[in-house]
């Protein structure tokens, strides 16, 4: 049989391990088998850009953060008729029995487009795909994302920086994370870290009491911004500030975007191992036959149901943005 692997969207400590898994435990079941890798992401496939990997070729990749293969964003690709068109040729040219994928929503729904003319034109390639995601928002109802536990492991350093900081100058800092429309590297973060307050997409903040909680402390204060939230930092450092100003509030307000620190760096045991067995998992049903699907878990060995693609590619069905009401009574309790 003739795999091949890819790696899509944004990158992800984890992905590596994944890649390497679906190497070693194909050739190592199947020594006869061929498995490719996909470069720069779906731009490779649309220009048929490959390298043969082997066992040598992913040698101590396991815990490095981002993605020997690469990845560049094609974000036209899911709905560029002629762009799926030639991917989908291009996969049945090179006799392509599997693509495996690792990658967040903009890769989940490119696979499923790229399965349906598949499908529609009787070429045998099946498309089998996990999550891969600082975000945790794709199909984050059937478990969590590789990459996710890394980008908080980063997060929680640095706000712990920060907090030395904050605490040595009596400062409040607003920090920035990433997570698009998701809340949760954000909110995970700051339950991690013990923050005062994490803003989140879409939610109506009451500065005023935003502005007592920092006058009441005695020291530091670190609020965390989650990406999605409609304002930048710049604006509610300004709306603090007016508000001090009126209290005679006199602290200090500071801004630090951590965002891109958070996406990269070595992987975290937790995605190494769970990239590892969902990878696995995928290979040794590609070698029984299986069909098209995502994959997911919530830890490594446990085995969920796989997902038809165009099931996860439909976020209202498989996603949600916000955080679950168990989840943040847990952090109001830790507070």
């Amino acid at each position: 049989m003739k795999f091949a692997v890819l790696t899509g969207g944004g990158d992800c400590s984890g992905m590596n391990a994944f890649v390497r898994a679906v190497v070693r435990s194909s050739l190592n079941i199947h020594p006869e088998t061929s498995v490719i890798g996909v470069l720069d992401g779906w731009k490779g496939l649309i220009y048929n850009n490959y390298r043969k990997l082997d066992k040598l070729s992913v040698a101590g990749i396991t815990s490095a953060g981002g993605t020997i293969l690469g990845t560049v964003r094609v974000p036209e690709l899911a709905t560029d008729s002629s762009l799926l068109e030639t991917t989908a040729r291009n996969l049945h040219d090179n006799r392509i029995d599997y693509l495996f994928v690792c990658g967040g929503n903009g890769s989940i729904k490119a696979a499923n487009a790229i399965l349906g003319l598949i499908q529609s034109d009787k070429i045998k390639t099946k498309i089998l795909c996990a999550p891969g995601s600082i975000d945790n928002d794709v199909c984050n109802e059937y478990g969590s994302s590789i990459g996710f536990y890394s980008a908080l492991d980063k997060s929680l350093e640095m706000l712990e920086w920060i907090r030395d900081t904050a605490s040595s100058h009596r400062r409040v800092y607003l920090i920035k994370s990433m997570g698009r429309a998701s809340a949760y590297l954000a909110f995970y973060a700051g339950i991690a870290t013990g923050a005062e307050y994490v803003i989140t997409p879409g939610e109506d903040v009451d500065f005023e009491k935003i502005a007592t909680m920092v006058d009441e402390r005695d020291r530091d204060t670190r609020i965390i911004v989650a990406e999605g939230y409609e304002q930048d930092l710049p604006q509610i450092r300004e709306t603090l500030e007016t508000i001090f100003k009126k209290r005679d509030i006199r602290h200090e307000i500071r801004t630090v975007d951590m965002s891109y620190f958070q996406r990269g760096g070595n992987a975290a045991v937790t995605d190494i191992l769970r990239a590892s067995w969902v990878a696995y998992r995928m290979v040794v049903d590609a070698f029984n036959k299986c069909d098209s699907g995502f994959y997911t878990a919530y830890y490594t060995g446990h085995m969920p149901r796989v997902i038809p693609l165009n099931i996860a590619a439909d976020d209202n069905q498989t996603s949600h943005p916000g955080i679950p009401e168990a989840i943040i009574d847990l952090a109001l309790a830790l507070r």
